[in-house]
């Protein structure tokens, strides 16, 4: 709460000088209606006593008075009452008396005798004006120093709070991010448990799409969040029987074929508590979207999600090449070939582009490379580092495996109850004897 009070109904005061008495008695008569304390001298030293005992904040002084003229006395309220509105009332027709009154008194205003009422109340109701607009500016003043003090004060401990407070939103934001990687793990080992649903699959189809985020200079967030789609772009099979979505999908009838389509539904609904991964859903829901418009909900080219028409070039690819689609594994040249067919009709013709013309994308990790515990070998090397279900670091990337590590992988994998995708660095290619130079 500030100090300051709030403006209140003033009641001023109006000093009368005049050394006829009638003529004051005439002002009284005048004036009778205003809201003001009017206060009478008939000199200019009894004005000056007034002025000394109490606050005056328009003065109207006769010009012609013994011993103290009305320029005298008003000169000395201008040095010492700046703030009064100084009034003079002249009878004389000498213009040298009046301007001489008007800069030695510094007058705001002269009114000449007889006056008219009306001139000398509307003369008092301009002084009143500017005597309160003084007022309010004081008022104002001391109420924005009171309330910057106030502000400082607020800042100051705000400073000394600020440091606590970050630590403390840092913390719930630690165990916040803990927390939601903890539910995307478990998502992810929900699927990757399905004996159904193969979970290198999915680790192909997420790198891959991290990849492509990646290159088509999609932002940190995106692509994190494209990766997660694809790692659990098949959560909504969950809901489907595996025949449905087991079998090639040119295999499929129909009915099947449109079961298959429904697991982004499925996904949706399974999402749908979490409403952090809400972006993630909106991914994974618009994944069988056509770049031209005839998916499923007929959104076209930039109404689909950026990550959603990455990841169904990331799927579609990875499905082609493990035999998805057609029930025969191919080549990853021939998949991006038969991909080609749909540039810019099923898919978005920059984002396929990147994948078409890269040697270097779309080489087969997980699926071709990756190993259970129980298929490791002595000697084997580790491709990339292996974490456990927290997150932290089983084995780092370059770890030659010896029967030790193997037998407790192998109890590791029992004890959890899945096993790893343990990705293998491949033999390297016997170096070939150089060939001898032909003599000629």
């Amino acid at each position: 709460m500030s100090s300051v009070a709030p403006p209140v109904k003033k009641k001023y005061t109006v000093l009368f000088v005049d050394d006829e008495p009638n003529i004051l008695r005439a002002i009284k008569r005048a004036l009778f209606k205003m809201d003001i304390n009017m206060v009478f001298a008939e000199s200019g030293i009894q004005a000056l006593e007034a002025l000394g005992s109490q606050t005056i904040h328009v003065v109207i002084s006769d010009m012609k008075m013994p011993h103290m003229s009305g320029a005298e006395l008003l000169e000395q309220v201008a040095q010492h009452y700046a703030d009064t509105f100084r009034v003079v009332l002249t009878g004389f027709a000498d213009i040298d008396s009046t301007i001489k009154a008007v800069n030695q008194g510094k007058i705001h205003r002269y009114l000449q005798k007889p006056w008219d009422n009306q001139e000398l109340i509307n003369t008092i109701e301009e002084g009143l004006e500017r005597v309160k607009l003084k007022d309010e500016n004081a008022r104002l003043q001391l109420l924005t120093r009171a309330q910057n003090k106030k502000l400082k004060d607020i800042n100051l401990l705000q400073e000394q709070t600020i440091q606590k407070r970050t630590r403390q939103i840092k913390a719930v934001l630690s165990k916040i991010e803990k927390n939601h990687h903890a539910l995307e793990q478990v998502l992810f080992n929900v699927i990757s448990i399905n004996p159904a649903i193969n979970g290198k699959f999915a680790i192909e189809v997420s790198e891959l799409a991290a990849l492509l985020a990646t290159e088509f200079d999609c932002d940190k967030d995106t692509v994190k969040t494209t990766k997660y789609a694809g790692l659990i772009c098949e959560l909504g099979c969950l809901g489907l029987d595996p025949e449905e979505f087991k079998p090639a999908f040119a295999s499929l009838n129909y009915q099947q074929q449109k079961a298959y389509l429904s697991q982004t539904r499925q996904a949706a609904l399974i999402l749908a508590p979490a409403h952090h991964l809400q972006p993630v859903s909106d991914i994974i829901e618009m994944q069988f979207e056509h770049f031209n418009g005839s998916g499923l909900n007929k959104k076209v080219a930039k109404e689909i999600p950026v990550g959603a028409r990455i990841l169904a070039i990331a799927r579609d690819y990875w499905r082609l090449v493990s035999g998805r689609v057609t029930g025969s594994d191919i080549a990853p040249r021939e998949a991006k070939l038969e991909m080609k067919k749909h540039l810019n009709t099923r898919y978005d013709g920059e984002i396929l582009t990147l994948l078409l013309e890269s040697e270097q994308i779309g080489k087969p990790k997980y699926i071709e490379n990756s190993y259970e515990a129980r298929q490791l070998k002595e000697g084997m090397v580790l491709g990339a580092n292996l974490y456990n279900d927290s997150h932290l670091l089983i084995l780092p990337e370059g770890h030659v495996f010896t029967s030790s590590t193997i037998e407790k992988l192998v109890r590791f994998e029992e004890e959890r109850g899945s096993a790893f995708a343990i990705l293998i660095k491949p033999e390297p290619l016997p170096e070939q004897p150089e060939e001898a130079e032909t003599s000629l």
